[in-house]
C-alpha cells in the first residue's frame, strides 16, 4: 500500500470521527440546556407547609397571600418571603375550601358549611361572623365595600366589610355553587340547574332571570362588561347583563368549571381537557385554541400581557395572550390543584397542604 492510500484512508478515518462526534456534542449541549431549563422550571422562591393532607386554596392581595385549608385553618404570608404576618393562624371547626377575599384590610373567609368571617389582614382577629343558610362553595366578591356571597340554598348575601351589617339577602331559587360577578352594574349569579339572574347591586332587587340547559358550577367571569358563564355540558355563555340574553355561546370538548378572564377584547378560559380558548368578543370568532396539557385544574389568570394555566396537577404554563405560544414552564409541584396569581407572583396550592411561590420575570 502506498502512501496516497495510506494517507486516504487516515482522512477518511478522521472525517468519520468527527461525524460521531459532532452529533455526540449536540446532543450533550442539548440535554445540558434541557437539565438547566428543568432545575429552573421546578425551582420556587418560597414554599410554606400548612395543614398536613389538607387542600391549601391560595389567594393573593396586595403583598400578603392568604391560604385557606381544608383542614380548618387559614394563614396570612408575606409574597416576599412566605413569613407568617399572624401569629397564630385562624383555627375554626370548619372547612376552608374557597379563595379568601380580601379589601379594606379585612379578609373575607367562607366556609364550606356556611359561616362567613371577617379577620383583620395586619393581626387575624375576628371582626365579625356570621351564617348563611346552606354550605357555601364559591369566593366572596368584593366591590365598594360591600361583600356579596353566594350559598348552595340559593341566597346571594350582601354585607358591609367593615361592621358586617347585612345589606341584603335575596333568594334566587337556584342552588347557586360559584362566585357571582359584577358586570356593567349588574350583580350576575348562575345555579347549577342552568339559572341565570341579574340583580341589582344595591338593594338585592331581582332584575331579569333565565334559563338554558345546562348545569353551572363555574364562577361568573366579567368579561368586557358582559358575564361570561362556563357549563358542564361544555359551552361557554357570554350574556349581556343587563338585558339578561345571551350574545353568543362556544362549544368546546371539555367541562367548564373555572371563571373565563378577559382583556376587554377578547375572552379567555380553559376547558377539562387542557385547551386554553381565545374568543373575540365582539363577534364570538375563535382566535385560537392552544392545547397545554391532558387537563386543566385552574386558570386561565391574565397578568400584564400573558396568562397562566396550571395543568395536569404539576405544572404552570405561560402563554402569550396574544399569539397562544407557550413562553414557559414550571414542573415538578405534585398534587397541585390551585393557583393564584398576582403582585408579580404565582402561588401554588396542593393536595397536600402545601405552597409554592414563584416570582415571575425571574
Amino acid at each position: 500500500m502506498d502512501y496516497r492510500t495510506r494517507w486516504q484512508q487516515k482522512r477518511r478515518r478522521r472525517q468519520l470521527i468527527r461525524l460521531a462526534v459532532i452529533p455526540v456534542v449536540i446532543i450533550g449541549i442539548t440535554l445540558v440546556g434541557l437539565l438547566v431549563q428543568s432545575l429552573r422550571a421546578s425551582a420556587v422562591d418560597w414554599s410554606y407547609a400548612g395543614s398536613g393532607d389538607s387542600l391549601a386554596v391560595p389567594a393573593i392581595s396586595g403583598n400578603l397571600v392568604l391560604a385557606a385549608f381544608s383542614e380548618g385553618e387559614v394563614h396570612c404570608l408575606r409574597i416576599n418571603d412566605g413569613s407568617a404576618v399572624w401569629p397564630t393562624p385562624l383555627r375554626r371547626p370548619q372547612r376552608f375550601v374557597s379563595p379568601p377575599a380580601a379589601a379594606s384590610d379585612t379578609a373575607i373567609i367562607c366556609a364550606d358549611y356556611g359561616k362567613i368571617y371577617a379577620v383583620g389582614l395586619t393581626d387575624g382577629e375576628v371582626h365579625w361572623e356570621t351564617e348563611a343558610e346552606g354550605p357555601l362553595r364559591g369566593a366572596p366578591l368584593i366591590a365598594d365595600e360591600t361583600v356579596y356571597i353566594a350559598s348552595k340554598a340559593g341566597k346571594i348575601y350582601a354585607f358591609d366589610i367593615k361592621a358586617g351589617n347585612r345589606r341584603f339577602v335575596t333568594d334566587t331559587r337556584a342552588a347557586l355553587c360559584g362566585q357571582p360577578a359584577l358586570c356593567d352594574g349588574v350583580l350576575v349569579a348562575a345555579g347549577c340547574d342552568g339559572t341565570i339572574v341579574g340583580l341589582d347591586p344595591d338593594n338585592g332587587q331581582r332584575l331579569w332571570g333565565c334559563r338554558v340547559s345546562a348545569t353551572f358550577i363555574c364562577p361568573v367571569g366579567e368579561v368586557g362588561g358582559l358575564a361570561a358563564i362556563g357549563s358542564e355540558q361544555g359551552r361557554m355563555y357570554v350574556v349581556d347583563p343587563v338585558e339578561g340574553e345571551a350574545k353568543f355561546s362556544i362549544a368546546v370538548s371539555g367541562l367548564l368549571r373555572n371563571k373565563a378572564v378577559s382583556d376587554g377584547q377578547s375572552l379567555y378560559f380553559c376547558d377539562s381537557n387542557g385547551w386554553l380558548h381565545k374568543i373575540d368578543l365582539s363577534s364570538g370568532a375563535t382566535r385560537f385554541s392552544k392545547r397545554l396539557g391532558s387537563s386543566a385544574q385552574a386558570g386561565p389568570f391574565l397578568h400584564k400581557d400573558a396568562l397562566y394555566c396550571l395543568v395536569d396537577g404539576n405544572r404552570v404554563v405561560e402563554v402569550d395572550a396574544e399569539t397562544g405560544t407557550v413562553r414557559r414552564c414550571w414542573r415538578g409541584y405534585d398534587g397541585a390543584s390551585c393557583l393564584a396569581v398576582g403582585s408579580n407572583y404565582l402561588v401554588i396550592g396542593t393536595y397536600t397542604g402545601k405552597l409554592f411561590a414563584i416570582q415571575l420575570g425571574h
